[in-house]
């Protein structure tokens, strides 16, 4: 997950902080550095999953995509935060 403000965007993983970056691309191409580390061939497709225009806070969820060596088809795993803390409230997800 990408947590991104206007001059930060800060790479978290099991919401954990890895790194801040100054720039979108740098903590995306982290991010695909590291699972490419961790699966041989995967790479990350990152969405805006979440806007606050009040804070210009966006937060960025990922979809796994890898390749399996026998040439299996692309497949696809949807990464969401398991709870994202906005304000006072948390919004949850499955």
């Amino acid at each position: 997950m990408i947590e991104s403000e206007r001059s930060r965007n800060k790479l978290l993983l099991n919401g954990q902080k890895i790194a801040t970056f100054t720039t979108l691309e740098a903590a995306e191409a982290e991010a695909n550095k590291i699972a490419n580390n961790t699966i041989p061939g995967a790479t990350l497709r990152f969405e805006l999953g979440f806007k606050w225009t009040l804070t210009d806070l966006e937060i960025r969820t990922a979809t796994l995509e890898w390749e399996r060596r026998e040439g299996a088809p692309l497949t696809n795993h949807q990464i969401y935060p398991a709870a994202v803390r906005i304000g006072s409230g948390t919004n949850q997800r499955d």
